[in-house]
């Protein structure tokens, strides 16, 4: 049995059904059953009916799980109030899997709405993490941002919209009352909500697998070089051998970013055509809204990829100049997040 976990409010909810409905179409003949468990912020009645409804035909359990069971636990009590004020309570739901799980469950496949399953997870689901907390796929992060944060630039930092989470192991040591002590302790410094949570109480106890459980969205849509190259990754990180194989077969398409960066915004986008296919087929393409223009940037990355005189100009610009540019605006933003976090 393959258990699946997805989290949603109420306005997330076509995204979630064709997340659900790619998952099932690429999966369900590699598993006696599926069982999904939606952490469910504050989806109606009529929208839970609709998802349920849409896969009755797969041999499959939905089950729908309230975040608002996380109001009983010490939140207001340690503090953390003003951190979950920045954004819904789903973001953060993920991080108390073990409690809001049933007890029986003591592996878990997370997945993000915003992303499409391409292929099978039979592999992944049959590999062994019972020495780990999760396993997980590295993010490319800009690296003056890992720094900043107080990684160090060999360390590990994943991507936390994929996870095959131990949850035997995180009940057994007591996983979230880690994780509810870094956040008061860190009121202001963790970046990236969960993820930055997740990365620093997991380090060195994750297992790093192969991008293509969780293909995001640079590498998508840019060559290697160019991709750690306008995304400042000057850390390791996979070889181009492994993301290239990742890029030819990919199981998750997480398209995280600027709405630019996703295939219902830009029709441009190389999975555009693919997503639009599976949102008609549960009756959810009302949510493709392209963009009637794209920014420089995205016009270079999207319309000019086939031109290679454009990938030229691309790979000519001095990486120096590129680091420059985006570092400096990268850290800003986290700046900018720590004195806003200061006022909450």
């Amino acid at each position: 049995m393959l258990n699946v976990v997805f989290a949603s409010d109420d306005n997330y909810v076509p995204f979630l059904s064709i997340a659900i409905f790619s998952l099932l179409k690429n999966n369900a003949n590699d598993f006696d059953e599926i069982s999904i468990f939606v952490l469910d912020d504050d989806i109606s009645d009529e929208n839970k009916t609709k998802v349920s409804n849409l896969f009755k035909d797969y041999d499959c359990s939905i089950s729908f799980i309230e975040t608002k069971k996380l109001d009983e636990m010490d939140f207001n009590v340690l503090g953390l109030e003003r951190n979950l004020n920045k954004s819904s309570l789903t973001t953060y739901a993920r991080l108390f899997m073990s409690t809001l799980l049933p007890e029986n469950i003591d592996k878990v496949l997370y997945l993000d709405c915003d992303a499409l399953i391409v292929d099978s997870y039979k592999e992944l689901w049959n590999l062994n993490i019972s020495d780990y907390y999760c396993a997980g796929v590295l993010d490319g992060i800009n690296t003056a941002v890992k720094e900043k944060l107080g990684f160090k630039k060999e360390e590990n930092y994943i991507n936390a919209g994929f996870l095959l989470v131990n949850l035997k192991k995180w009940r057994k040591e007591n996983i979230e009352e880690k994780f509810i002590k870094f956040m008061v302790e860190n009121q202001h410094r963790f970046y990236q909500h969960d993820q930055g949570v997740i990365n620093n109480v997991f380090k060195n106890n994750i297992l790093i697998v192969e991008p293509k459980y969780n293909l995001q969205i640079y590498f998508q849509t840019l060559p290697y070089d160019l991709a750690r190259k306008f995304t400042c990754m000057t850390a390791e990180y996979y070889t181009k051998e492994i993301v290239d194989n990742s890029r030819e077969n990919p199981v998750f398409l997480h398209f995280c970013g600027p709405n630019y960066d996703r295939p219902w915004y830009n029709k441009d986008h190389p999975y555009a055509e693919m997503f639009k296919k599976y949102a008609e087929e549960v009756d959810c393409s009302y949510v493709i809204e392209y963009l009637d223009e794209l920014p420089l940037k995205a016009k270079m990355f999207y319309k000019g990829m086939d031109n290679k005189g454009i990938e030229t100009v691309l790979k000519m610009i001095p990486s120096g100049f590129v680091q420059k540019l985006v570092n400096k605006n990268a850290v800003r933003q986290i700046d900018e997040e720590d004195e806003k976090a200061k006022t909450l």
